[in-house]
């Protein structure tokens, strides 16, 4: 994949991966604000009711408070009474104007106490006691049962017999046949008896009071606020909603919702509610209650929804438009990239002519331009090297530009091989000077094609004369008889041209093996590797003296022959610089 696509690809991903977060995010932000609306709204009017509640419960307390002080109350918890003695206690009790009063306040108690004949037990409300056994002893009408697994029976006993404050309860009255169960609002009153908890009276009313009632019918509207109601022992009390789909609502929620009173969306009727409550009374360890609300959401998600549409059609034209941008800065980047991409692989194959064209100032240009001042300076050192090469060998060359080539020798082992053109001045008097030059580049370039074959190096050229060194700068480890098949080699090479070229040459070769120096001489600033030492001047002397196509070696390079070659021992001669006549073999090949 090209970097064109690369940075396209990028580009479009960061983008729409940004607009993807902003809606996620928004819709997290939207149903939190939801949630934190309708719980704000909620605890605002449920506080309004709770105080209305307790101003309404003031004087209920406290004729409770007094109530629970009657002796046959605690002998009924203790199982003293007979039934006829119960009986008997009932009937004055339910005469009792506290009772009364406690229920429907004072100015009740006193038109029912002055209304003769009123039989004054009609509409008695929740009344009783219950033991710390859990065992309840009904004086009034009986509450209906709480549903199965609501509450742990063994923990509200153990409970109960905690319990040391008056609090207020919930109950559900059964209701006559065809109405509907009632709420009863209980205040639960702890019984003592020398200190010791005997077990509690509870008096109940209608928790549906006139403000109750006010405060479910302003809230009801579903178009505007939501659902209000009451759950009491697993009992759903809330308007609007069929039994079914109170079961509905009831099996949606969380586990934890009535502990937690976490807000919950769930669906009822075929329509989205956000359910919200309140423990109503969270100090009782019994006669739980709760203050629930449901609020339409859908109204509101509808509105979420399109608004998520709108930022998707904007996003999605954002995107096309960031992606054409996008589409146009990765071929802005790319471009550059792709050029000096190109000129890389022009420099890789050996083409240093071209240059890669500057479009711009910022940083591609620049580095345009560099790579541009780098291949210039590429070029001109492949110049130097070639230029170098045709000076010198080039595996000296390729030494000396690499630096391990410094002014100074060491003294090597290494052959030294010297190469003559025989009647040079006779052949070329009278000749044009361009031909002479023609031939001698002719003849040395075939010669030194020979050298570089065998593993030498040509040292220099002088006149008509070539000098090649076998084991400098480096040694192959057969110098000696490298240098010799080479000698062979260049007689039969040049025997080859006299046949093609129409005219005859005659060389004479000389070849000595040993030790010399080799090094860089002259100046820091002109260098020459060539090789120093009676070596040298002794293949120069041999080959000074040996005949038309002859090759005179010295003993060391006869020593060091293979079976493909031969060397004839001659008279020592006696040769110019030594003393004592040097002992000269005459090489030949015998394939």
């Amino acid at each position: 994949m090209s970097i064109r696509w690369k940075l396209f690809l990028l580009l479009f991903a960061l983008t729409t991966g940004a607009i993807a977060l902003v809606l996620v995010v928004a819709e997290r932000e939207f149903q939190g604000w939801v949630k934190l609306e309708i719980e704000r709204r909620f605890e605002g009017e449920l506080k309004d009711l709770l105080e209305a509640r307790d101003e309404r419960l003031a004087e209920t307390r406290k004729s409770c408070a007094t109530l629970a002080e009657e002796p046959e109350l605690r002998s009924i918890l203790k199982g003293e009474n007979s039934e006829d003695s119960k009986r008997a206690f009932l009937k004055k009790f339910r005469e009792d104007p506290r009772v009364v009063q406690a229920v429907d306040g004072r100015v009740r108690a006193e038109e029912e106490a002055t209304r003769p004949g009123k039989n004054q037990s009609r509409g008695l409300p929740v009344l009783g006691v219950v033991n710390l056994e859990g065992q309840v002893t009904h004086l009034g009408r009986v509450v209906k049962r709480a549903r199965p697994g609501r509450e742990n029976a063994a923990k509200r006993i153990a409970e109960l017999q905690q319990q040391r404050d008056q609090v207020v309860g919930y109950m559900v009255l059964e209701g006559r046949e065809g109405r509907r169960a009632m709420v009863q609002e209980v205040v639960v009153t702890p019984i003592f008896e020398n200190g010791k908890l005997l077990g509690m009276f509870f008096l109940g009313r209608d928790a549906e009071t006139d403000d109750g009632r006010s405060f479910q019918a302003a809230k009801e509207n579903p178009g505007r606020d939501g659902r209000f109601g009451l759950v009491v022992e697993g009992q759903w009390f809330l308007k609007g909603f069929s039994e079914k789909e109170l079961e509905e609502i009831d099996r949606e929620l969380d586990a934890d919702f009535w502990s937690e009173r976490t807000p919950q969306i769930l669906e009822a009727g075929g329509a989205s509610y956000m359910i919200v409550g309140s423990d109503l009374n969270p100090g009782s360890p019994r006669w739980k209650g709760y203050e629930v609300a449901l609020f339409p959401v859908d109204s509101l998600f509808a509105a979420f929804l399109r608004l998520r549409a709108t930022v998707a059609w904007l996003g999605l034209g954002a995107v096309v438009i960031l992606s054409m941008i996008s589409w146009v800065l990765s071929q802005r980047f790319s471009k550059p990239i792709a050029d000096l991409v190109a000129g890389t692989e022009r420099i890789r194959s050996g083409d240093l002519s071209g240059e890669v064209k500057v479009n711009s100032t910022d940083e591609f240009g620049v580095l345009a331009t560099a790579f541009n001042a780098m291949t210039q300076d590429l070029a001109l050192k492949e110049r130097y090297r070639e230029v170098l090469g045709k000076v010198s060998d080039p595996a000296v060359a390729r030494q000396l530009m690499e630096g391990r080539l410094e002014l100074g020798g060491e003294v090597r082992k290494a052959a030294v091989l010297f190469c003559d053109i025989r009647g040079f001045t006779a052949m070329t008097e009278g000749m044009d000077p361009a031909e002479v030059i023609e031939f001698m580049n002719e003849h040395m370039t075939a010669l030194t094609k020979v050298v570089a074959a065998h593993g030498g190096v040509v040292d220099k050229f002088v006149g008509d004369l070539i000098m090649a060194v076998f084991g400098a700068p480096r040694s192959r480890g057969d110098d000696a008889l490298r240098a010799a098949r080479c000698a062979l080699e260049m007689m039969a090479e040049r025997q080859r041209l006299n046949e093609t070229s129409g005219r005859v040459v005659e060389v004479g070769t000389g070849v000595a093996y040993g030790e010399l120096v080799a090094g860089c001489m002259g100046s820091i600033d002109r260098l020459n590797y060539t090789v120093l030492g009676d070596r040298v001047n002794l293949a120069a002397r041999l080959c000074s003296a040996a005949g038309i196509g002859e090759v005179l070696v010295d003993e060391e390079i006869a020593a060091a022959l293979d079976d493909t070659m031969q060397a004839d021992a001659r008279e020592p001669i006696k040769l110019k610089g030594f003393a004592q006549p040097m002992a000269s073999y005459l090489l030949r090949s015998t394939k």
